[in-house]
């Protein structure tokens, strides 16, 4: 948006000082920014971010050749003596440091990554990418290249200095489970709690990372008893593990299933705008014949409640934040 107002009291200033000619570029940039980062936000079509992204770069073009032309080449311009462009002070630099270290200026821009950094994010150039990116300055650890890594920052003239420190085996592992986590729930053949709780916040700072569509579905499956009937696990676990079944084959390989425990299924699906989250929900609650046969064997009713999410990838999220918005927005029922 403090873009966009920068263009538009450019367009303003073209007005005034008539120069007309550089409207329309103006026009192709600001609303070219506009139509994409709205349909990025709202999930809308992937070809109007596209038509969005066409007319800023079109629009960028325009203005760039407008102002190249108008300066004289470099080649006119004597260079620089020697002197000044090697007379630096002799001392270690950020090159030769063994952590992997940056530097970067009060928009959040890299001026500088070593090696080190270079191999670890696998970017051969990461000079002016934001840091944003890697990892978000705010926070105090990262995962980066299967590693965790503290983050340490500090300023340094107008600019920030950021290190990171790989952190302690010890510190990597869960407490609870001496670092052994069991992969799928033995119930109903999904993800397990404890790998939920490690691949949630991957995916999000994948989606944020690279600016990615993440929606997630929760179903929360119900058993309603008559008045006096016992509690019958066994014939909860068996409509649990059918249903587990169902939701293996319909979602796409992509996707991720998880069982959070109390009867509560989570799924992950990248790459998915929020219409395709509420079409996929609503396949999920499309029972096959197979298991509305089953329901009617039960000595209790089965409801099974649903709610999605949609996360854009355009801002931090973390995975309190995103299961806490599933659960809000639990209301479909199936009976």
């Amino acid at each position: 948006m403090t873009v966009y107002f920068v263009l538009c009291a450019a367009y303003a200033s073209a007005i005034r000082r008539k120069n007309f000619h550089l409207l329309y570029p103006i026009q192709l940039l600001s609303q070219g920014m506009i139509a994409t980062v709205v349909s990025l936000e709202s999930g809308t079509l992937p070809i109007i971010s596209w038509l969005g992204v066409l007319s800023a770069v079109s629009g960028a073009i325009i203005l760039l050749n407008h102002f190249l032309r108008g300066k004289p080449h470099s080649r006119e311009i004597d260079p620089l003596p020697a002197a000044t462009v090697y007379d630096r002070p002799a001392g270690p630099t950020i090159a030769n440091l063994p952590l992997p270290v940056l530097t970067a200026d009060s928009q959040g821009i890299i001026l500088e990554g070593n090696d080190a950094f270079a191999s670890l994010v696998q970017v051969a150039a990461p000079a002016g990418k934001p840091v944003t990116d890697f990892f978000i300055p705010g926070e105090d650890s990262v995962s980066l290249g299967n590693k965790e890594f503290a983050i340490f920052k500090a300023p340094l003239d107008d600019l920030f200095f950021f290190a990171l420190v790989e952190l302690p085996e010890q510190r990597k592992k869960p407490a609870s489970t001496g670092g052994v986590i069991a992969l799928h729930d033995p119930v109903t053949g999904l993800y397990s709690p404890e790998y939920a709780s490690i691949r949630i916040p991957e995916e999000l700072n994948r989606a944020f990372r690279y600016r990615r569509w993440l929606s997630g579905i929760l179903l929360d499956v119900e058993f309603t008893y008559i008045p006096g009937l016992n509690y019958q696990e066994e014939k909860e676990n068996s409509f649990l593990e059918a249903y587990s079944a169902f939701v293996r084959s319909t979602i796409r390989a992509s996707d991720m299933a998880f069982y959070l425990g109390d009867r509560k299924i989570l799924i992950l699906l990248p790459e998915t705008p929020q219409q395709g989250a509420k079409d996929a929900s609503l396949k999920l609650l499309d029972l096959p014949d197979s298991l509305q046969e089953l329901k009617k064997t039960f000595p209790f009713s089965v409801e099974i409640e649903y709610g999605f999410v949609y996360y854009s990838g355009n801002y931090p999220m973390t995975k309190d934040q995103f299961l806490e918005k599933l659960y809000s927005n639990l209301e479909g029922t199936l009976e």
